[in-house]
């Protein structure tokens, strides 16, 4: 038995094994939170009104989730939940305060040359351990592991994020064309330069690959874009975009180390089908499990395939979702939304059981989390997905939730046979 949850392989499936040794399929839930906005009056008078109504919201959705066989709070749960003992994962955003090379769906990439960066991972860190305080997350057996960041863009600021295959983007190396964008005495643009001129050495070597004419390695510091032969400058982005990842990795793995030694590293939770080949491999040093979010129709065997392949690491779906359209009020769908469209609750658990079932046959997967407990709604703009088990005034998607559940405990129930066979 270990300490905290590990991963290992029992035959040929991949499974987390809890801190009892019993082998641990996750089917997890993101956004256990209570509603914000004008929904949330009409959700306080359903649970009394009182100064209770919070532990009493709090309480029936873990009973709610429990019934629907969902046994992992996912990221982005309310916090009151640290302290209890159902498996949760969390998201740290490690690169919160860091400067940024692209700003994009409100997180940015960050300049992992700059101090900033280093930083602003031991300042994430320091608000979600503090040591003088104590914290219920630390030495906590319940969390299954961390997530260093959500959603960062290894493709840059220009590309597409895909949704079943990796088609013509698949090894994009835009993420390094934000970092030539910088302004000259940017971190990050000194970091590219100076890979420039330890790789070629003399201004002259780099004219001759690139087939330019360039003065000195200064004149590459002020140009946001080069004049350059188009393989010759791929191959150097992708040896810098290797850079990048490595200096990510290593430092966001190294410091969750000093604050929850022993505990799972879940990586950043990459998007779709966007990282570059060469960003898994680097990850796979570091990481414990490959966590990715999907709005797809289909669960994306055939590129999961290569990333196991390329990792050879267990990998987590960490948000997906199927949503209903303009039949239920939702016209102006959110960009994952409009991947999954579907024409009503029934698809929608017909979708899901396809998608769950699939990933749990796939040896790789240890487990799948739901994209979200509560419809999206915005203020000001109304209805934008359905993505939720609830609508946002906490009523239940009956049929959905009804196929769901029958879904989640057939797997539960043959997690029953592996645990008695292990």
């Amino acid at each position: 038995m270990s300490r905290y949850f590990t991963v290992k392989k029992l035959g040929d499936h991949w499974f987390f094994i809890d801190p009892d040794g019993n082998p641990f399929y996750s089917l997890g839930v993101d956004c256990v939170v209570c509603y914000i906005g004008q929904s949330k009056n009409r959700i306080i008078e359903k649970y009394g009104g009182d100064r209770d109504w919070f532990k009493k919201w709090a309480s029936q959705k873990l009973k709610d989730l429990n019934d629907m066989g969902f046994n992992t709070l996912g990221a982005w749960h309310d916090k009151y939940y640290w302290s209890n003992n159902v498996p949760k994962t969390i998201e740290l955003k490690m690169t919160k305060y860091s400067k940024k090379v692209n700003h994009v769906w409100g997180v940015g990439f960050p300049d992992v040359f700059d101090d900033s960066f280093e930083s602003s991972v031991y300042t994430v860190m320091t608000e979600f351990f503090d040591r003088e305080t104590g914290n219920p997350l630390k030495d906590n057996r319940s969390v299954i592991g961390y997530f260093t960041d959500n959603e960062l863009h290894w493709w840059g600021r220009v590309g597409e994020w895909g949704k079943d295959d990796q088609g013509a983007g698949r090894n994009s190396t835009a993420l390094v064309d934000d970092y030539i964008r910088l302004p000259h005495d940017a971190s990050g643009k000194k970091a590219w330069v100076s890979f420039l001129r330890n790789k070629h050495k003399t201004i002259e070597e780099l004219n001759r690959v690139w087939q330019s004419e360039y003065s000195s390695f200064e004149d590459l510091l002020w140009a946001k874009q080069y004049r350059a032969e188009n393989s010759a400058f791929i191959a150097d982005k992708t040896e810098f975009l290797e850079i990048i990842a490595e200096k990510y990795f290593s430092t966001t793995s190294s410091i969750l180390n000093e604050y929850a030694p022993g505990q799972l590293n879940l990586g950043c939770r990459l998007v779709g089908v966007s990282a570059p080949d060469v960003v898994l491999k680097v990850m796979a040093k570091y990481v414990d499990v490959a966590s990715l979010n999907f709005y797809s129709m289909k669960f994306p065997a055939d590129y999961l395939d290569h990333v196991y392949e390329l990792t050879q690491k267990p990998i987590m779906i960490t948000e997906f979702s199927f949503c209903t359209g303009s039949d239920y009020g939702f016209v102006r769908n959110t960009n994952g939304a409009q991947n999954v469209i579907v024409k009503n609750q029934t698809r929608r658990a017909e979708a899901y059981e396809a998608f769950v079932t699939d990933a749990f046959n796939r040896p790789y997967m240890v487990g799948t989390h739901w994209f979200a407990l509560y419809d999206y709604h915005s203020e000001g703009e109304g209805l934008r997905g359905n993505y939720g088990l609830y609508d946002r005034y906490d009523n239940p998607w009956q049929e959905f939730i009804a196929g769901v559940k029958r879904t989640n405990l057939k797997i539960l129930d043959q997690m029953k046979n592996v645990k008695a066979s292990k």
